[in-house]
């Protein structure tokens, strides 16, 4: 089993099938993250600002998970990178 993508790895990121399992791995992570705060704001008072913005990352990353179904190869690797991206922005805040 390989380490998830991220943005600084330098080598080809083109795995024989492992692009599209590590890319649907870190949307479905990304998706998840957003899912907690939200159920999490259920019970608290939390900003309309903060619960729009975290609904629209949720959908964005549902969009991008539908998207993976028919993606090439580049776009595979794109979105792969743009979530290792924010889920470490996301998990780091």
């Amino acid at each position: 089993m390989t380490d998830p993508l991220t943005p600084e790895d330098p080598q080809p990121l083109h795995q024989a099938g492992g692009d599209a399992v590590q890319a649907e791995m870190l949307v479905q992570r990304v998706l998840s993250w957003y899912e907690a705060r939200l159920t999490e704001a259920r019970t608290g008072n939390r900003e309309p600002e903060q619960l729009a913005a975290w609904r629209s990352g949720r959908d964005q990353a549902a969009d991008d998970l539908d998207q993976l179904e028919d993606a090439d190869e580049d776009e595979t690797v794109q979105i792969a990178l743009a979530y290792a991206a924010r889920y470490k922005e996301l998990t780091q805040a």
